[in-house]
């Protein structure tokens, strides 16, 4: 195919045809060219120029030539003597001969062409809204780097876990202050419940006195522990969304991903390997996680993990059809989080980053899946008998 498209422009040259072809062609390149459509002209080839076919490659200098092949033709040629007022310089620019070339790179290669900054925009794909920032930073990384969408994915994924690793280390800061002085918490709290039903205002404001004393004596922050949620929630759901519409779109070049196991990034994965791993990785997330848990005087958390465990397996039916690009998206961010929370329960690094050590006795343990059972079965009788107990009042 390659060859016979070489041997006719080839032929196209030597009759005097390409001249023609060019003032043809030419005004219509270079207006695309300048508003930025999001065609196949426009994008070059993020390879080596060394690496085209010669026979496709089109330079300025055989352009030339043959038009001034043509112009000594066109006195004895009545036809052509309205082409021979326009100079060749004007028919053929070096940025025309660029986008044939590149076009025809692309002809050859059966590839799309490289984005380049402001497609994703022409695309309507970014904005300031989370997801349309991360597909800026996707775009800048792809551009910029010249990585492949695989690598892109994950480098984009990692970046923003490195933006939440400051906020993640505050986070940290405070749970592992509040963790030991959680006892005096719960029983300063279940005082004012009962000071509350008394309507006591004096011995009320006494004991919100002391729930505060209590946290500025620990060192722990309960704003900040309130705003983590508010900056952690809008990026992992705008990573979610915003590679979620990349592929679904889809964006052209993730169907050439550069990773010969997941060629195409815009389908799901037909043997269900990244679900099955992306379950492995969160349980292996929630059970190195649970260490820094409040299991103590909240031990119904750690039946909530355990239900979080079990929607994991679940859900892999559903992240069965997700992308493949998503789920690399979302297995770098989980495997990065585990890492990082084992990394974060060293002593020594804990210790450079100014995060308390927790007790081992004040340490979470997830409940067995039996344990876990047993407590909603307690819960739901429990529930029972409220009701009728109610309904025999009542």
């Amino acid at each position: 195919m390659v060859m016979v498209l070489a041997g006719a422009l080839s032929a196209s040259v030597r009759s005097g045809s390409l001249r023609l072809m060019g003032r043809r062609f030419a005004p219509r390149i270079a207006c695309v060219g300048e508003t930025r459509s999001f065609s196949l002209l426009i994008q070059r080839p993020a390879r080596s120029r060394t690496h085209r076919i010669p026979l496709l490659a089109l330079t300025s200098r055989n352009i030339s030539g043959d038009a001034a092949k043509t112009q000594a033709v066109s006195s004895t040629t009545p036809a052509d003597s309205v082409a021979t007022e326009i100079p060749s310089e004007s028919v053929v620019t070096d940025s025309t001969v660029d986008l044939l070339s590149d076009a025809t790179d692309a002809i050859a290669t059966h590839l799309p062409a490289a984005l380049q900054f402001g497609d994703l925009a022409a695309l309507g794909l970014i904005s300031w809204t989370p997801a349309g920032l991360m597909r800026w930073t996707f775009e800048v990384i792809n551009v910029a780097s010249g990585l492949p969408w695989f690598w892109t994915i994950v480098a984009g994924s990692l970046f923003w876990r490195a933006v939440l690793f400051p906020i993640s280390v505050r986070s940290l800061q405070n749970s592992s202050r509040l963790l030991p002085i959680q006892p005096k918490i719960k029983k300063l709290q279940e005082e004012m419940l009962v000071v509350r039903q008394s309507g006591d205002k004096i011995a009320m404001q006494r004991t919100a006195i002391k729930i505060r004393k209590t946290y500025k004596d620990a060192g722990v922050s309960m704003l900040s522990t309130a705003l983590v949620p508010f900056v952690q929630i809008p990026i992992t759901l705008g990573m979610f969304f915003g590679v979620k519409k990349m592929c679904e779109l889809p964006l052209e070049q993730l169907t050439h991903s550069g990773f010969s196991l997941l060629p195409d990034l815009t389908v799901a994965d037909p043997y269900m390997v990244l679900p099955i791993l992306l379950c492995a990785v969160v349980n292996a997330q929630i059970q190195v996680g649970a260490a820094e848990m409040d299991l103590i005087s909240r031990p119904e958390m750690g039946h909530v993990m355990n239900g979080l465990r079990l929607l994991s397996v679940v859900g892999v039916f559903v992240m069965a059809s997700f992308p493949s690009g998503l789920m690399v998206s979302l297995i770098t961010t989980s495997v990065a989080t585990t890492l990082q929370s084992w990394a974060l329960q060293k002593p020594e690094i804990r210790a450079s980053l100014n995060i308390p050590q927790v007790p081992v006795e004040a340490r979470g343990k997830l409940p067995t899946p039996m344990d876990t059972a047993n407590y909603v079965i307690a819960k739901w009788r429990a529930k029972l008998a409220e009701a009728k107990e109610a309904q025999r009042r009542g």
